[in-house]
């Protein structure tokens, strides 16, 4: 059986060694499927040693549900492949490691002679944490350019919805009461107070609107919005708290943390509409380490990017309610999206806006089918 060697042993050739001492994984395959070898960094991508991986198919790396696509591929390169199949010939693929943990690997493929027996020399590449940061900098992104772009439409309809409400006072002010005319303009002046309070969301989201500074005891916040809200959660809905008995303070716009928790509060409420579930409400306090802002970065973290290190007050509103499926979960923050009939698809986006004019970060894990959890961290010292 072949081995791959490490790098010291008196024995070893160069192209052994530089095999050994390879940042990237390196798997020796026969025609069977069977593993023959595997180098130092294949052991720590796939967490198992190579005399435990030495004999077994290497179908045990592969997801299960693309192990007979990959079975015919494999077939078909030993039978086929005569140069090698480079990264850049790919795009990146599901993998899995000894635990069950599915990763992205990008893989080069080599055909390789061993004595008389021809196999395949296959690179691995772990690049999971690379293709997250790459996903974290395109929402990033993504959601800048929807910052700008909702800033200069909020203050375009701010002028014109000035103008709308003005002329509708000003005639108001010169009809008669019970007139059909001034019940007309009364309903212009109510659509445009609802347009303004639209108009303010999107400034929120935008990081446009004026934020008061104030100490903000988020545990009394909660447990205010918390009872407030108790009449308009669903049927079979059950609402419990995990409230310290020391305040929590921020310093802080009162109204726009009142914000945030009504949303929160009402969307986990609305997740499980159909079926009842808990919806928990936690404040307390968080040290925040530069890894676990990477960690988060890495999945759905709105804000960590320029988060800092530093002692924060943190907020969770958690749901066992529908869950969201990963596409849903990249938008959900974008104005205008909205996975309701009837939702504006604003409410969560103000909610990321008064997050990030705080200085802070939203941090969001959903699966399908097994809920929700929303993390708010709030410096505890917020300036300006």
């Amino acid at each position: 059986m072949a081995h791959c060697v490490h790098v010291g042993r008196p024995t070893a050739t160069w192209q052994e060694a530089v095999v050994a001492g390879a940042p990237d994984g390196v798997l020796l395959v026969d025609g069977a499927g069977r593993i023959r070898a595997m180098n130092p960094a294949a052991e720590q991508i796939f967490g198992m040693t190579a005399e435990d991986a030495a004999g077994r198919s290497v179908q045990a790396f592969v997801p299960e549900r693309m192990r007979e696509r990959h079975a015919g591929l494999m077939m078909d390169f030993f039978a086929t492949a005569f140069s090698p199949r480079g990264m850049q010939d790919r795009a990146p693929v599901a993998a899995v490691r000894a635990d069950g943990r599915e990763f992205m690997a990008e893989i080069a493929l080599i055909p390789v002679g061993v004595g008389e027996e021809r196999m395949v020399a296959c690179i691995v590449r772990d690049v999971t944490e690379q293709l997250q940061m790459q996903a974290a900098a395109a929402r990033a992104e993504r959601l800048e350019s929807l910052r700008v772009l909702s800033a200069g439409l909020a203050h375009d309809f701010n002028n014109i919805l000035t103008a709308i409400s003005g002329n509708a006072e000003f005639g108001i002010a010169l009809t008669d009461e019970g007139s059909p005319l001034r019940m007309a303009l009364e309903d212009i002046r109510e659509a445009g107070r609802r347009a303004a309070e639209m108009v303010r969301q999107m400034l929120r989201f935008a990081g446009g609107g004026e934020l008061a500074r104030e100490p903000v005891d988020l545990a009394a916040a909660a447990k205010e919005t918390l009872h407030l809200v108790r009449g308009a959660l669903g049927n079979g809905v059950t609402a419990t708290t995990d409230l310290p008995e020391t305040p929590v303070v921020v310093m802080a716009d009162p109204v726009g943390i009142r914000q945030v928790l009504m949303n929160l509060i009402i969307n986990a409420s609305e997740a499980m509409a159909e079926g009842g579930g808990t919806l928990t409400v936690r404040v307390g306090h968080q040290r925040v380490t530069r890894a676990y802002l990477d960690r988060c970065r890495q999945r759905t973290c709105f804000g960590c990017a320029d988060a800092q290190p530093g002692a924060y007050a943190c907020l969770e509103v958690a749901d066992t309610g529908v869950g969201m499926d990963a596409a849903t979960l990249e938008r959900i923050f974008e104005p205008f999206f909205s996975t309701k009939f009837q939702g504006r698809g604003l409410g969560l986006a103000a909610v990321l806006g008064v997050v990030v004019g705080h200085r802070g970060a939203v941090h969001v894990e959903s699966e399908t089918g097994k809920g929700t959890t929303f993390r708010v961290l709030l410096p505890l010292t917020c300036e300006g």
